[in-house]
C-alpha cells in the first residue's frame, strides 16, 4: 500500500486561506499603550493620590491606541484596582463617549475637567482620575487600565456612570479592547 504524498485540493485551498487571513486578523489588533513604559510596571510617584501621605500628584498616566475596528463611534477608558478595599476592588477613573478620532490622551488630562467625552464617578464618588494609594505595607497593587471600542455614539449613556454600571450599559456594544497593567505600593 502506497501512500499518497500529493496534498488535497481542498486541504490546500484552507491552507491558503488560513496564510492569507493571519495577516490581515494581525492589522485588526487594538491595543492600549502608556508611552515610554512597558506592561505591568510601577507606576511613578507622580500618577499616585495627591491626598496626604499618598506621595503623589494625581497625574493620571499618558494613553495611546490604535484606531478601533469598523464600526467604533466611541471609546471608554476605566482603571480599577482588583486589589483595593481588600479585594473587593477601587475604580480609580471611568471615562466614556471619547470620539472615535480620538487615540491619545496625555499626562494628566484624567484629572481634569477639559478631557473630552463624560466623567464616570469612581470609587471617591468624584468624577476624573484618583491616583493609586494603597494602604502602607500592602503588597504592590495591581492597577488595570483598560479601554473599550465601542459602537455607541459619543453622547449615548448618560454622565455619571459607575464602572459597574458603565459596563452593564456597553454589554453587546464592545467591538474590541485592550488593556494594560501598572502597579503601585508605598
Amino acid at each position: 500500500m502506497t501512500r499518497s504524498t500529493s496534498l488535497n485540493p481542498w486541504l490546500a485551498a484552507l491552507a491558503v486561506a488560513l496564510c492569507v487571513q493571519f495577516p490581515a486578523q494581525a492589522q485588526e489588533r487594538f491595543t492600549l499603550n502608556i508611552p515610554g513604559v512597558s506592561d505591568d510596571r510601577l507606576f511613578t510617584a507622580a500618577a499616585a493620590s495627591d491626598a496626604a501621605g499618598c506621595g503623589g500628584h494625581n497625574v493620571s498616566p499618558a494613553l495611546n491606541w490604535n484606531a478601533g475596528p469598523a464600526g467604533t463611534r466611541s471609546y471608554a477608558i476605566v482603571m480599577h484596582d482588583p486589589d483595593g478595599q481588600k479585594g473587593q476592588g477601587v475604580d480609580h477613573w471611568v471615562h466614556y463617549g471619547i470620539k472615535p478620532t480620538t487615540q491619545q490622551i496625555p499626562a494628566g488630562a484624567g484629572a481634569k475637567s477639559a478631557l473630552e467625552g463624560i466623567g464616570g464617578t469612581n470609587s471617591k464618588n468624584t468624577t476624573g482620575y484618583v491616583g493609586p494609594c494603597p494602604p502602607v505595607g500592602d503588597s504592590a497593587h495591581h492597577y488595570i487600565i483598560q479601554i473599550y471600542a465601542l459602537d455607541l455614539a459619543p453622547d449615548a449613556l448618560p454622565a455619571g456612570l459607575t464602572r459597574a454600571q458603565l459596563l452593564e450599559k456597553i454589554k453587546g456594544h464592545v467591538l474590541r479592547n485592550s488593556s494594560v497593567v501598572r502597579r503601585y505600593h508605598r
